[in-house]
């Protein structure tokens, strides 16, 4: 399906990313693993080249920084090859009241969720464009980037301008056939969330909330994102696509004063910045 194309994914090394990051390289496609965590990218790398078809790369890079993501794109069209499918993935959040989030915890959650989106799709779009096959971006952001959540400014904020991003930029690259679409995913078990499915209260609440009367798994995720970078997605460009179970759709809602209160005593003692290289949806509180 995708033989022979380079695919670049952000925050691969963990959670969300390596999943998608898996898809694509059993799929055919040249992975790149793009991270900050050398260690932790290298030690995936490792692990995916002995299933995979082709063995998949790895670079290092600081998604913050114009600079570095530039050198490394620029690196990885010299080693690799002019990618034709992107996928940002890399992300953090933050955990705090509105009115108690520190300075520093906004810039570095803007910076990795929304600009370092805005860095890679604009350093993976300029290959595509000059090479002048085109190409897809999928970048991913949450559904919390299409409602508002409490404790959640900077996530919010980030997420629903990553969705905004998508759209300018669909527009913006659709005359060089790239396409750039966004997922939007509920709340999916995976290292970063792993720490919420000891409150059994919390997963019997949410999975209630759920139409489909489950949390999403990497999977959904990855198999979303992998129709969306091909072929079979080639007239689809702009689109927020929500992966939930059908929670969005049925307006359901975990609340402080409803079945999620047990949840909502967890954020409140748990009032940090909340670090992985693959972002999932924040469960909902």
């Amino acid at each position: 399906m995708f033989d022979g194309q380079v695919v670049t994914v952000t925050g691969a090394a963990s959670g969300l990313g390596s999943a998608i990051a898996r898809a694509f390289a059993l799929a055919g496609a040249s992975v790149v693993v793009i991270d900050r965590d050398a260690v932790a990218g290298h030690r995936f790398v490792a692990a995916l080249a002995s299933e995979a078809p082709v063995a998949p790369t790895f670079f290092a890079a600081d998604v913050r920084s114009a600079e570095s993501v530039g050198e490394t794109f620029r690196e990885i069209t010299a080693q690799v090859g002019a990618v034709r499918v992107h996928v940002n993935s890399a992300g953090v959040r933050e955990i705090a009241h509105s009115l108690d989030l520190a300075p520093a915890d906004w810039e570095n959650v803007i910076g990795i969720d929304l600009t370092g989106t805005f860095y890679c799709c604009q350093a993976a779009g300029r290959i595509m464009r000059d090479s002048g096959r085109g190409g897809s971006i999928v970048n991913i952001s949450s559904v919390s980037g299409l409602i508002g959540q409490a404790r959640r400014a900077a996530y919010t904020a980030a997420k629903h301008g990553v969705v905004g991003l998508t759209k300018a930029m669909a527009k913006d690259l659709a005359a060089f056939g790239i396409r750039v679409n966004v997922v939007c995913p509920g709340t999916i078990r995976t290292p970063l969330t792993e720490a919420y499915f000891a409150d059994d209260n919390y997963v019997r609440s949410v999975n209630a909330s759920v139409p489909q009367g489950r949390l999403g798994d990497p999977s959904d995720i990855a198999d979303a994102v992998l129709f969306l970078a091909g072929d079979k997605a080639r007239h689809i460009t702009g689109v927020a696509l929500p992966v939930d179970g059908g929670w969005l759709a049925e307006k359901a809602y975990v609340t402080d004063t409803g079945p999620g209160q047990s949840s909502s005593a967890f954020y409140q003692t748990h009032s940090t910045v909340a670090a992985e290289r693959a972002d999932p949806a924040e469960p909902t509180p």
